[in-house]
């Protein structure tokens, strides 16, 4: 991917306005509450699990977390009966985590309410700009994993 330099000032003035975009998006999911830091992480770990069906250590490569860290964070969704944990057919040392009945409507529902609210935050950008910014974030998101 080819990759361009840029001006300081336009390099922080988008930091500056993606951290402003951010602490709205953080403000209305809490609903006024105060926000749990970790429902973000279990969140995005269920939507992951619910993707890709994978082990452990794929889990905290994705979330760049430590292996004790995936272990704890997928103990506790276990106990809330949100993810399974099973041998995998290949390589029966491995663990692969599945979402169980209860984990999918979570995510159902955490979708649901993440729909409702950012339809709202992205209310100001027409269709094409909407478009044009989902294929924006796209693009970073390649950019930074290459």
């Amino acid at each position: 991917m080819k990759t361009h330099k840029h001006r300081k000032a336009e390099v922080a003035r988008a930091a500056t306005i993606f951290f402003r975009v951010r602490s709205l998006v953080r403000h209305k999911l809490a609903g006024g509450a105060r926000l749990d830091p970790y429902a973000w992480l279990r969140i995005e770990t269920l939507a992951y699990i619910g993707e890709h069906n994978p082990t452990m250590s794929e889990i905290a490569e994705y979330l760049a977390i430590t292996a004790p860290s995936a272990t704890s964070l997928i103990a506790s969704l276990a106990r809330a009966g949100l993810v399974a944990r099973a041998t995998s057919k290949e390589d029966r040392r491995v663990l692969r985590i599945s979402l169980t009945a209860k984990g999918k409507a979570t995510l159902k529902a955490a979708f649901a309410r993440g729909a409702r609210i950012f339809s709202g935050v992205f209310a100001p950008l027409s269709a094409p700009e909407l478009a044009a910014f989902s294929r924006l974030l796209a693009k970073l998101e390649r950019g930074s994993r290459d």
